[in-house]
């Protein structure tokens, strides 16, 4: 009988050691591909070129492949002048809507920087008078100090945005460059995108064996579900929470409504935290400008619309599209910023909904074909 190497004695059939050498080979291609990272420096230069119109052309493709399916379906035109027409017709809603905020805000933002200087002259006198006691000494201290960095920083946003003259000509040509670039180019991506978008699942599984294909397509058909539900839910939302906002606040008369509301519906498309982080500029614009009957009014604002979104909009629109525990939701939001800043905290949810997905695959596949969950297998099969 032939003798047995030293890897089938000590190894063969231990699940402990081959689980541990399988831990220790993965954390080991983790640490001399981190040593390596330099060779990997052109793909981030490349990302960093063209990752944005990747990425606003993505969002686009889910929310517009419904209505290229539904436009194709009832009308029978060709799929490639369905998609001629709804980008046409979107482009020209794009321009309106961002021609109207541009006029909207412009006004705002300079109204806000005229009137800073009282702004910030009101809010000192009000934490002087809150906090005269000597027993809010340091509390005071802090809030002045405070106060006047935030009015230090304002001015130097002022003086390096609006008074650098021929200096920052060649860093404006270079943003207006830039977003030049991405308004072009989107169009033509999302284009492509809409037209062979539906292929993409097949076209991938046809490269790999003909057993494993069905899987692979039912597994990246069940990872682009779980991106579309995010990314329609969240929009769907955060268009919603921006209106109510806005509606409210013109109502109430707070200054520079429209830019809070804009403000409430970005962060609101970010899980659980982007609600409180919303009302900080809220309810510090409507103390600053109109003292603590703005900051009621504010609050009933709040009041009237957390219900209607908590209840009626987010229900009916997101749902529970990713099935996330709102602890792991947090988690995975403070762990993407923390490395990856904003970027990692708008894409860490449906980032971690993709993993999700496919380490359930592997996990649903693991159990069904490894020995150790034979018995319990056959006895459900019995």
């Amino acid at each position: 009988m032939r003798e047995q190497s030293w890897y089938r004695r000590w190894l063969s059939g231990n699940n402990l050691l081959n689980g541990l050498l399988v831990v220790l080979l993965i954390l080991l291609i983790i640490f001399l591909s981190w040593q390596i990272r330099f060779i990997f420096e052109p793909v981030r230069a490349l990302f960093t070129a063209v990752g944005a119109p990747i990425l606003i052309a993505g969002v686009f493709y889910y929310l517009l492949s419904p209505l290229v399916k539904w436009l194709t379906r009832r009308t029978r035109l060709p799929r490639h002048l369905a998609i001629g027409l709804i980008l046409i017709a979107m482009i020209g809603l794009v321009a309106g809507l961002v021609t109207i905020l541009i006029l909207v805000l412009r006004t705002q933002v300079i109204t806000f920087i005229d009137h800073w200087p009282s702004y910030w002259h009101h809010s000192e006198q009000f934490i002087n008078e809150t906090f005269k006691s000597s027993q809010f000494k340091p509390v005071r201290e802090f809030l002045n100090q405070t106060n006047t960095g935030i009015n230090q920083n304002v001015i130097d946003w002022s003086k390096k945005y609006l008074t650098t003259g021929v200096a920052g000509i060649g860093s404006v040509a270079s943003t207006l460059t830039a977003v030049g670039i991405t308004a072009v180019s989107t169009p033509f991506i999302l284009y492509y995108m809409l037209l062979d978008g539906h292929k993409f699942s097949g076209f991938i599984s046809e490269k790999f064996p003909p057993k494993s294909q069905q899987s692979l397509r039912q597994l990246l058909t069940d990872i682009s579900k779980q991106i579309a539900q995010y990314i329609r839910g969240q929009l769907g939302v955060g268009l919603a929470v921006m209106i109510m906002f806005g509606i409210g606040y013109t109502v109430i008369g707070l200054p520079y409504g429209i830019l809070l509301a804009m403000m409430a519906g970005f962060f609101n498309m970010i899980p659980y935290v982007g609600s409180i982080l919303a009302q900080v500029p809220v309810f510090t614009v409507a103390l600053i400008a109109g003292g603590p009957k703005l900051v009621i009014f504010a609050v009933i604002v709040l009041v009237i619309e957390q219900p209607i979104e908590a209840h009626i909009i987010a229900p009916k629109i997101l749902g529970d599209a990713l099935s996330i525990h709102p602890v792991t939701v947090i988690v995975v939001l403070l762990s993407g910023g923390h490395i990856f800043g904003v970027l990692g905290v708008i894409l860490a949810v449906p980032t971690y909904a993709v993993v999700k997905v496919i380490v359930t695959r592997i996990y649903t596949w693991w159990r069904n074909n490894s020995a150790l969950f034979k018995e319990e297998m056959e006895e459900l099969k019995q």
